[in-house]
């Protein structure tokens, strides 16, 4: 049981908070629930065999993977919940471990050695075997600073890449929707370049001007929409507050089998050449992804989910059947990507919104907590044990681990040395200069040239934001410009042109009065001749 000095950060974090606990879990199976419509992202949904698959495009991140022709491919695997790295990463050599967890640490004589100091839950087999093998890499203590124990909030810190007091709304891989025209879908491809498979609708995808999408259990809704051209009555909703938002999502329905065809075809012609544990779950998942590789689909990122890791009771049952489907799947998926070669094309990645807390509970489990381990996955990877293990008596502010490893940076090197960006692309995303985790080999590192537009914009920046009624805009060129800013909403409609003339070189600044515009989320466009650059501005009444 955690003592007074051992208190988390935040009320509904533990159980010993009762009713607030239930209400935050309440809250959050809700949220899960909405984002299972597909009520936050972009693209389009529809079954596959078991499995909902929502099709993603039109991010500029995305088009620019699509014009450079790489074959990369990211795999993203969320262990909802907020696994807990202890006993995931056991540090069996610290007595410390034994002592705060009397009847839930692993004992040492069934862990699977890593190194001296720290070995994998004895469920994690094939982890062992990719990691002698070099196609496994593990990273100790991954977090970031002032870290918030709410699922809600870190969750989103971790799609976004952003900071528990700044996260924003659109996700990291989303992000460059904030230097793209706002009409991008006009040039949608012919297949998708991102997809998510199962449940929920990750925030990771997610711009500020992305068409939303929902998702579909079967295929008998897409027949049924190639038959009539449509779901749902648009204009059936009641004249209330709901009405429109039910007509909105309605007309979203209506527009969100796109990628049916492609998909199906890419199923048909991939196949599995190692047989999953399950056909369901993220066994399953995993098994279609891999055919959707091997059938040549062309979608470059995926995010699949394996859910129940919120360990507050029984954690030893319960994080050991865990750690076996996550190890069963991962293992299968490799080795079917192994057998022709796909797995030098492929680099997966693991993450959770947090770890848990050191302390056990009274309940037989853990609380949430801060730093955890991550895991990554390919022939790309450099291999090995990397960051510091978290120190369990050296604890900061609450009883909760350090971290070592800041997530941010990790996302700016897979993107810069998988996907191949440039250092300005991976700031603009990132929105932060974080230290780089090498985690790719030198040999798989790539650079696209392609995929850097450079701007005269030397600076772009207003204060003060958040504003109320008028902010001021700065911008530095360095070279004489045609310069055009516009203003967008959340939807990514225009609400004001601000200026449309050729500017000098320089400094220039001008007001963005917001007039009766309501409160919210607006971006401030930046056209010239060599790009586009986006600003966003929060708008306070």
């Amino acid at each position: 049981m955690c003592t007074q000095d051992q208190k988390p950060h935040r009320e509904g974090d533990s159980l010993e908070h009762g009713e607030k606990h239930t209400e935050a879990h309440r809250n959050w199976s809700r949220r899960q629930f909405l984002q299972g419509l597909g009520l936050a992202a972009a693209g389009s949904s529809f079954g596959l065999g078991a499995s909902t698959v929502k099709a993603y495009s039109a991010s500029p991140l995305l088009q620019a993977l699509a014009r450079s022709g790489t074959d990369r491919i990211l795999v993203l695997v969320q262990l909802s919940g907020g696994n807990d790295g202890l006993n995931t990463i056991v540090p069996y050599s610290d007595p410390e471990y034994y002592r705060i967890r009397p009847t839930i640490a692993i004992s040492e004589t069934d862990i699977l050695p890593i190194s001296n100091d720290v070995g994998f839950h004895p469920r994690l087999s094939s982890f062992d075997t990719m990691y002698k093998d070099g196609l496994m890499q593990v990273l100790q203590g991954v977090g970031y600073s002032e870290p918030t124990l709410s699922h809600f909030a870190s969750t989103d810190v971790w799609m976004t890449g952003g900071t528990p007091s700044d996260f924003g709304t659109t996700g990291w891989l989303g992000r460059y929707l904030d230097h793209a025209h706002p009409e991008f879908l006009t040039e949608t491809p012919a297949y998708p370049l991102a997809l998510q498979l199962g449940n929920g609708a990750p925030l990771l995808f997610q711009g500020p001007v992305s068409r939303m999408g929902i998702a579909f259990p079967n295929l008998g809704l897409l027949k049924q929409f190639a038959l009539n051209g449509s779901l749902f009555d648009e204009t059936f909703a009641p004249e209330n507050e709901f009405g429109s938002e039910l007509s909105f999502v309605r007309s979203v329905a209506n527009h969100s089998f796109q990628f049916g065809d492609a998909i199906q075809a890419a199923s048909d012609t991939g196949s599995n050449l190692v047989e999953y544990p399950s056909t369901t779950g993220l066994s399953g998942n995993l098994a279609i992804t891999a055919r959707l590789i091997r059938g040549r689909l062309g979608s470059h990122i995926y995010h699949l989910n394996l859910g129940g890791f919120d360990t507050h009771s029984n954690q030893l049952t319960r994080h050991e059947n865990l750690m076996q489907q996550l190890s069963d799947a991962l293992g299968a998926f490799m080795s079917d990507l192994k057998a022709d070669g796909w797995d030098k094309e492929v680099l997966v990645m693991t993450f959770s919104e947090f770890g848990r807390r050191i302390y056990q509970n009274g309940s037989g489990g853990t609380d949430h907590g801060t730093s955890a381990p991550l895991f990554m996955f390919g022939g790309g990877v450099l291999g090995g044990l990397i960051g510091a293990r978290p120190s369990l008596t050296e604890l900061e502010p609450g009883g909760n681990m350090s971290h070592s490893i800041d997530f941010r940076g990790l996302y700016g090197s897979v993107l810069k040395d998988w996907f191949g960006l440039s250092e300005a692309e991976v700031l603009s995303l990132i929105n932060g200069n974080y230290d780089p985790v090498q985690v790719i080999n030198a040999s798989y590192a790539t650079q696209i040239e392609t995929a850097s537009v450079p701007l005269p914009l030397t600076y772009l920046s207003n204060y003060p934001n958040p504003f109320q009624g008028q902010t001021t805009i700065e911008l530095g060129l360095d070279s004489v410009q045609p310069v055009r800013i516009d203003v967008f909403d959340i939807t990514g409609k225009m609400v004001n042109t601000l200026l449309n003339k050729t500017l000098p070189e320089g400094r220039h600044q001008l007001q963005f009065d917001s007039g009766a515009l309501p409160s919210g989320t607006y971006f401030v466009r930046v056209t010239t001749s060599a790009g586009q650059r986006t600003l966003k501005v929060s708008l306070v009444r």
